[in-house]
């Protein structure tokens, strides 16, 4: 039994999926509000200085490098200082172990 298909062909065929610029003018209206109000609270620089500060610490710094509306040096600025931040918090978390296992050892 022999086979007309080629042996190189694939039997699955990926496709890339349109991209959500070239469908958001396909989509109904109802849909562009949502993602306008999560793309302008991601591009917000107080949301993200508090999304870095309050809650992912260093590990939001690609968040800071996506966002438009901060330029190079303040990207860079900002990157530092979070990344002093959590080292701070880091060690103040570790002096709390540290003191809390001596009170324990006594």
């Amino acid at each position: 039994m022999t086979s007309d298909a080629d042996p190189h062909d694939s039997p699955i065929e990926a496709k890339l999926a349109p991209s959500p610029q070239s469908t958001s003018a396909s989509t109904s209206p109802q849909s562009s509000p949502a993602t306008s109000s999560s793309d302008r609270m991601i591009q917000s620089r107080g949301a993200v200085l508090a999304i870095l500060f309050l809650v992912m610490g260093a590990l939001g710094i690609p968040l800071l490098w996506m966002n438009k509306a901060f330029s190079n040096a303040e990207r860079w600025f900002w990157a530092v200082v979070v990344t002093l931040y959590t080292a701070l918090l880091i060690y103040i978390a570790w002096r709390i172990c540290m003191w809390s296992y001596h009170q324990i050892i006594g």
